[in-house]
């Protein structure tokens, strides 16, 4: 049995969380689910896992009826389309899809209905990583470590992430995450070996904090992250994620596209509220959900914001950023302005498993 207050009450205090005690009807679906990521002898199962996104469209209390044919007016679609998704509104990366007049249209049509926004974005990697970090500062304990871990786990993430072959190969030799006892101190000096070596990437300050991170994870007795863990699985599925929603939002319906995985793993949770069980939320084929449908299309349209985030560096993105045309920059005000209506009304709407980095360069797109 999983006592969903007890993943709600720690995020909560941590976050300052307010507002989560309203009800919102919330509609979602994802994209870029790989579902697994795991080390096989090749690398990385999925050589470049992009951004996960679990996102769509939320309204205070119920929300309103919408039906396919509305749809189908609103956006022109052809009379054969059964449903709408992302690629009957426009194709290509961010910025093609910011220039396509039906993407214009669906952001417009969203920013004049009653609708907020919410997503979870996630970087596999990142996520995957961060337990080194984790793992020394649990052990050593202090508190000092604790205030600037953010920093840690994005100086770690930048020191590894853009290697996509030698990254898996180091990992896969340890069958990471589970490094165990025998083999913690040459996973910790191999990192600290390609930290000196790519010492050029960092600030002087970074630089000096991840090595004195490194110099206490090896001097450490035990690693717990990375000890007693599934040997080569990075993830096994996106199932937590969900729960940390419903749980977030007890009080809220949550209403999601059928993914039998995502069913399974929460029927077998034996979800409670206390000592009420839990029911907030169900599985429905998103033909028969206009807002489901219309949540593939923001979760996709997002989903290429993060790739074209993650894949381009601050320069690069003033760069393009600059370079908008006029129906270009008409869209993104569009999409700014419906996740600020959005934060505004509920800053949990909106949750980041990301790098700094990342982050910052996510920033200087959503203040542009």
């Amino acid at each position: 049995m999983v006592d969903v207050n007890d993943i709600r009450n720690p995020a909560i205090a941590l976050g300052g969380l307010t507002g989560l005690d309203r009800v919102f009807t919330f509609h979602y679906d994802e994209t870029n689910n790989i579902r697994r990521l795991h080390l096989t002898p090749n690398g990385l199962n999925v050589r470049a896992p992009q951004c996960f996104v679990l996102g769509g469209i939320a309204h205070a209390g119920l929300a309103p009826v919408l039906d396919f044919e509305d749809l189908r007016t609103a956006f022109n679609l052809q009379r054969s389309s059964v449903e709408l998704k992302l690629k009957h509104l426009g194709k290509g990366d961010f910025l093609a899809l910011l220039d396509a007049p039906k993407v214009c249209t669906f952001l417009n049509w969203l920013k004049n209905s009653n609708a907020f926004i919410h997503f979870q974005v996630l970087d596999p990697m990142y996520w995957s990583l961060v337990d080194v970090i984790d793992s020394i500062i649990a052990e050593h304990g202090s508190n000092e470590l604790i205030a600037i871990a953010p920093l840690l786990k994005n100086d770690l993430y930048w020191l590894l992430r853009n290697d996509p072959d030698e990254t898996p190969e180091i990992l896969g030799r340890y069958t990471y995450p589970d490094v165990g006892r025998v083999r913690r101190a040459t996973f910790i000096a191999e990192l600290q070996v390609i930290l000196k070596a790519r010492q050029d990437l960092f600030p002087a300050f970074n630089f000096q904090m991840l090595k004195g991170l490194l110099q206490i994870g090896a001097r450490l007795e035990r690693l717990p992250y990375l000890e007693d863990e599934r040997p080569n699985v990075l993830i096994d599925g996106f199932g937590s994620f969900y729960l940390h929603r419903l749980a977030l939002f007890k009080h809220s319906n949550h209403i999601l596209d059928i993914e039998p995985s995502i069913q399974d793993f929460l029927a077998g949770l034996e979800l409670k509220d206390g000592e009420v069980a839990l029911s907030n939320f169900s599985f429905v084929d998103s033909r028969s959900a206009p807002w489901v449908q219309v949540s593939d299309v923001l979760a996709g349209l997002l989903g290429k914001l993060f790739i074209f985030a993650s894949n381009n560096d601050l320069e690069e993105i003033f760069a393009s950023l600059s370079g908008l045309n006029g129906h270009q920059r008409a869209a993104l005000d569009t999409l700014i302005g419906l996740v600020d209506r959005s934060t505004d009304e509920c800053p949990a709407f909106v949750q980041y498993i990301n790098s700094l980095e990342d982050q910052r360069r996510l920033a200087a797109i959503f203040d542009s």
